[in-house]
């Protein structure tokens, strides 16, 4: 995944985007040409519709995945004869509601707050994604944001909680914006196999040799994802993925891929990964390569020490390879 901001380029995707998560609100204030509205408003840079407002998750492919829009208190109290432009003689009636709704919305917004108009992915986990790269790319005490009912539940498993009502159909909630951190410890010990693939951070490597296990026994990422959930989940690999619940041979990546978005739906977030491999093996050429594996799919630095054991250990003349991870992951 990438993260970028609106542009030309991409706007009409995310004003899809903004205006699909909250379209009962928009079509409210706008009426029925609300997503017509809402892409000239980003394509002009209209308050609060400011493209560089926004926080954009993109595949590696490109394709946008969701988008966050905010804006501070002085985004919502500067430039409106800019919607002129594209409300025109109906800026005579909607501009009437937009001025409502605006007074509504600085009801007790103080500069250190900030609104989020839109926050809106594919999934749930890329949206609380969003909200944590938002979150330790700014110092803002509190999160605002007006939802319908429908949006109220979304918004409390990211820790919002309501306000209180605006009216009828429209509720404010916020959240404060701060950040708990936590370390995690893992440790994984596999066997040397002959004959089998030997496969560290999701790197097949060169070699005759393997580990032994139900799955491809790839030893590093399982000490890495028993650093991940002892913290956010409060679980172990073998609880979370039973041997006799997935089949032989199943990758360690997919179990990695699917135990983050599992944290991410959680509010918890890999800040940084250091491993240590201990094995006869010499390794230090795929150092490079594994670490740019690994990063790719946890998103934040990940480093690798490997060590021989001295011939202390049962790692020694390849009998074992063990792992072992701390990872520091923030919560908000």
């Amino acid at each position: 995944m990438k993260f970028t901001t609106i542009n030309e380029d991409n706007y009409i995707d995310c004003a899809k985007f903004i205006y699909e998560e909250k379209k009962e609100y928009f079509d409210y204030l706008f009426k029925k040409d609300a997503f017509e509205i809402i892409k000239k408003a980003i394509l002009f840079n209209i308050p609060p519709f400011l493209m560089e407002n926004s926080l954009v998750i993109k595949s590696d492919e490109g394709k946008i995945l969701g988008v966050l829009l905010y804006a501070s208190k002085s985004a919502f109290r500067h430039r409106y004869e800019k919607w002129i432009k594209i409300l025109g003689f109906k800026v005579l009636g909607i501009g009437v509601k937009l001025a409502s709704i605006i007074g509504q919305i600085l009801l007790n917004f103080s500069v250190d707050d900030v609104y989020i108009i839109s926050l809106s992915a594919q999934d749930f986990y890329l949206e609380y994604e969003l909200l944590y790269r938002f979150v330790i790319s700014h110092d803002y005490k509190r999160i605002l944001t007006d939802v319908t009912e429908g949006l109220i539940e979304k918004y409390k498993r990211m820790g919002f909680v309501v306000e209180k009502g605006l009216d009828n159909k429209i509720f404010r909630m916020y959240k404060k914006s701060k950040l708990n951190i936590a370390s995690g410890i893992g440790w994984d010990t596999h066997p040397i196999k002959k004959d089998r693939k030997l496969i560290l951070g999701g790197v097949e490597i060169e070699s005759d040799i393997g580990l032994d296990g139900h799955s491809d026994a790839d030893v590093l990422i399982h000490s890495i994802v028993d650093s991940f959930v002892g913290v956010s989940l409060k679980k172990d690999i073998g609880e979370l993925f039973p041997e006799k619940d997935v089949p032989k041979g199943i990758s360690s990546v997919f179990i990695l891929e699917n135990v983050l978005k599992s944290m991410k739906e959680n509010g918890f977030f890999p800040e940084s990964v250091d491993c240590v491999l201990i094995t006869d093996f010499r390794l230090g050429k795929y150092r490079a390569e594994i670490s740019k594996n690994l990063e790719k799919i946890i998103n934040c630095p990940v480093s690798i020490k490997f060590k021989t054991g001295n011939n202390v250990y049962p790692e020694t003349n390849l009998k074992a390879m063990t792992a072992m991870c701390v990872s520091n992951i923030i919560s908000i």
